[in-house]
């Protein structure tokens, strides 16, 4: 018999309906986001290598790593760290037990804070979205006296 920590929000196969009705994530992200949305819901951290989830999901390592992006684009997920060896993911997503919808929270009861590439306008996440800077690249401009002659 495997016991579970007391701590730890598990909430066996019931998923939300703004999960369920998703249509953009596939059902092994969907699983994989629950599992990670059962640990991070109280504040605890969740770690599992690649190697454990694809033994959980009986799917291959590179499916995970997909799956994760994916989970990552849809704003379901963030990566709060990774040291090589075990990935620390926290869910963005908080759920109303008695109606399986989303949360409102500070962030999302704001206007056009909705998840990144979901259809379904009712899944909101609470991260707000960062603009990245555009990195540039001088060096292809120097001179051609400092060029090497692999590049002419």
């Amino acid at each position: 018999m495997v016991t579970e920590k007391s701590d730890r929000n598990f909430k066996g196969i019931w998923i939300p309906k703004a999960i369920y009705l998703n249509s953009e994530a596939n059902w092994y992200a969907k699983i994989l986001f629950l599992e990670i949305h059962s640990f991070t819901e109280n504040g605890l951290e969740c770690y599992m290598s690649n190697k454990h989830i694809a033994s959980f999901l009986h799917i291959s390592e590179r499916q995970v790593t997909r799956y994760i992006s994916e989970l990552k684009t849809l704003g379901w997920i963030e990566e709060t760290a990774f040291n090589g060896r075990r990935r620390y993911l926290k869910s963005l997503l908080r759920f109303n037990v008695k109606t399986g919808e989303p949360d409102r929270t500070k962030v999302s009861g704001q206007p056009g804070s909705f998840c990144r590439g979901s259809s379904d306008k009712s899944v909101q996440h609470n991260k707000p979205v960062k603009k990245q800077r555009t990195k540039q690249f001088t060096f292809l401009k120097e001179e051609n006296k400092n060029r090497g002659s692999i590049l002419e």
